[in-house]
């Protein structure tokens, strides 16, 4: 990782160059309001030894003020408000995390408290919600299983008691599913289908389109999601347009939602389908990319790369400016707006 202390994303070099494709590409298409409904933020105490690794970039705080900064460069003339929640991994201080989310969440940041179904408690859960600082939850499956992650069900990150809490204060759940299949996991999609059943009220949000960053994973899998009217999704870290272009055409437009994943979304790099497969292509090392080590690729961000895929699948799929208008701020603002403020 690099330390020099300042990302790549914030370099004079990158800065400019990110204005010129802006001013290029996407001025013009996105609204001037932007909800972005899935971005990542910790403060001091919550790394403790050990910081994220954001495509290279090592980050050891990531607070409200460091995203008020990227998006003033990245998306100059844009005001977003943020979905906020913090690193859902136990290897971080997820309580302290919690905390900090809490105390930043207001009208410009909307709070998800990150979900550890080992440690919380139906009481413990009850009582931080009842403070009114979390709009929903963030589950993940390293907190159902820390040492095989891959293996959990949605069931061990989700037990029904919290669901019936979920349902009964009509929360947010940011659902990143998991499994070797995603989205294609057929334990994934009937626990969604029961689950959206079972707790209407609750609304459950497919994040990433369900992990499904290459075009077989999303076919046929998503339009079993389509007919239950509390199931969203958002395309956070999303750079093929084919599999967007087929979540506009198969999904119902007012339940997509705009999603970055930053800090990480802000990094150089690029997510590519290879064989049914995918990976992120990135210049500095990574453990989830392949590394760049030739230097012969000049790099965008990646919520660049994720907006160009967004602004091509758009067209091809014969949206116009009300589906832009929605899947950027107004099917959020809806969701939110639906869902009881504890």
């Amino acid at each position: 990782m690099e330390n020099a202390g300042v990302p790549a994303w914030r370099k004079e070099e990158f800065v400019e160059r990110s204005e010129r494709i802006f001013r290029e590409e996407f001025e013009g298409f996105l609204p001037r309001e932007i909800v972005d409904f899935h971005v990542h933020v910790f403060g001091e105490e919550t790394c403790g030894g050990e910081p994220l690794n954001s495509a290279g970039n090592a980050l050891w705080t990531y607070e409200t003020n460091d995203f008020e900064q990227d998006v003033k460069a990245l998306l100059p003339g844009c005001k977003v408000k943020a979905v906020c929640f913090g690193l859902p991994e136990p290897k971080y201080d997820w309580k302290r995390n919690n905390e900090y989310v809490a105390s930043i969440a207001g009208e410009s940041f909307v709070g998800l408290r990150l979900f550890n179904p080992k440690e919380d408690t139906p009481e413990g859960l009850r009582a931080d919600l009842a403070k009114g600082r979390f709009r929903g939850l963030k589950p993940y499956p390293d907190f159902a299983r820390a040492s095989s992650p891959s293996k959990a069900t949605i069931a061990e990150m989700l037990p029904e008691w919290c669901m019936e809490i979920a349902n009964e204060l009509e929360l947010v759940i940011m659902l990143h599913i998991p499994r070797k299949g995603r989205l294609a996991d057929e334990s994934n999609l009937e626990w969604i289908e029961k689950n959206a059943i079972a707790y209407p009220n609750a609304a459950i949000v497919v994040a990433h389109i369900g992990r499904a960053y290459f075009l077989k994973n999303v076919v046929g899998n998503l339009d079993r999601l389509a007919p239950f009217e509390n199931v969203y999704i958002d395309i956070a870290m999303l750079n093929n347009w084919e599999v967007l272009e087929y979540a506009f055409t198969h999904f119902p437009q007012g339940r997509v939602l705009y999603g970055s994943d930053a800090p990480i979304a802000f990094a150089e790099g690029k997510s590519v389908e290879i064989n049914d497969q995918y990976t992120y292509v990135t210049p500095l090392p990574w453990e989830l990319s392949i590394c760049d080590t030739t230097g012969r690729v000049q790099y965008t961000s990646f919520m660049y790369e994720e907006l160009r895929a967004v602004r091509k699948a758009t067209a091809r799929a014969g949206k116009g400016d009300a589906f832009v208008e929605g899947l950027f701020g107004g099917n959020a603002e809806r969701l939110l707006a639906n869902r009881r403020h504890q």
